[in-house]
């Protein structure tokens, strides 16, 4: 590790170290620390799914940026809104191999009490959840919980039950 870098925990769930630039150590002619300890946080935070940063890894993001840097909870906003200006942020994205492209994940709803149903079918067609099969549960069998808004293909790698 360099003289101008530290590691820290993530989180205590990922015991994966980051190094990261230590904030007393910066020079002026390091003006890209900041954004790298950025780029950093994006990729270890969305490993798991680089097209879905929402409201919950957003503000972690923050919250790290405010805590490593040392710096004000606006401060912390402003850089990482910086960040976004050339990475654009996306939430509840993925990849659907069927429409060979990024689409919007969706909900799958497996079972519905009559009087929901009406509005589930309402839901359906705007494409903003997906009605599934109940006979597809069964058990041993993991389900889907989310597929894609477009071709309605069931996304298990981004969650089953």
């Amino acid at each position: 590790m360099g003289e101008n870098f530290k590691e820290i925990i993530v989180t205590p769930y990922h015991q994966i170290p980051l190094e990261v630039p230590d904030p007393t150590n910066l020079h002026e002619e390091d003006s890209n620390a900041v954004n790298d300890l950025v780029t950093k946080l994006h990729e270890h935070y969305l490993m798991d799914n680089m097209y879905d940063e929402g409201d919950i890894l957003f503000y972690r993001i923050n919250y790290r940026l405010m805590d490593t840097l040392r710096i004000s909870k606006a401060a912390a906003e402003e850089f990482h809104k910086v960040y976004h200006i050339v990475n654009p942020r996306r939430v509840s994205g993925g990849y659907c191999k069927k429409c060979e492209k990024i689409i919007t994940i969706v909900p799958i709803i497996y079972g519905a009490l009559k009087p929901e149903l009406a509005n589930l079918l309402n839901a359906e067609n705007k494409g903003k959840l997906i009605i599934g099969n109940t006979n597809d549960i069964r058990e041993g069998n993991k389900i889907a919980m989310f597929g894609c808004n477009v071709c309605e293909t069931p996304l298990p790698e981004y969650g089953t039950m």
